[in-house]
């Protein structure tokens, strides 16, 4: 399980971290998530036994982390794309990584793309990373 755990701890550091350094992209798009609106999802979310929700300094990202490699990132007031909500997943499959995606954007359609593009980008450049350290234990 600390595989699944760093894999959650990658996830977490690169909702974070700057995104738009990334440069390539998933071909699959993200699903839509079960909630009508971003703010159902963290309500839900904040009373779910065992997440942990926490705000990051100073841009105000909010991250729900949920069981071992789900991660929740909701957009700061301001954000060009808020409200919006992206949760990642990250399986590995017959020792392939990959980073399920679904969001909830209620922003305008271009700002919503836009976000889900650098999330796409971000996750592939995390993939890949975790697919690299993963063969280099083997």
């Amino acid at each position: 399980m600390n595989l699944v755990r760093s894999l959650t701890a990658c996830v977490a550091l690169a909702s974070i971290q700057g995104w738009a350094q990334a440069q390539a992209t998933l071909p699959e798009s993200p699903g839509a998530l079960e909630y009508r609106t971003v703010s159902d999802a963290l309500g839900v979310l904040k009373s779910k036994p065992g997440v942990s929700i926490t705000e990051t300094k100073p841009d105000g990202w909010i991250i729900a982390s949920e069981a071992e490699s789900v991660v929740w990132s909701f957009t700061p007031t301001g954000h060009y794309a808020h409200p919006a909500v992206v949760r990642r997943e990250v399986v590995v499959r017959d020792g392939n990584v990959a980073v399920e995606t679904r969001a909830l954007c209620q922003a305008e359609k271009a700002a919503c793309d836009m976000l889900i593009r650098e999330f796409q980008e971000l996750n592939e450049r995390m993939r890949q990373s975790i697919q690299h350290r993963m063969g280099a234990r083997r």
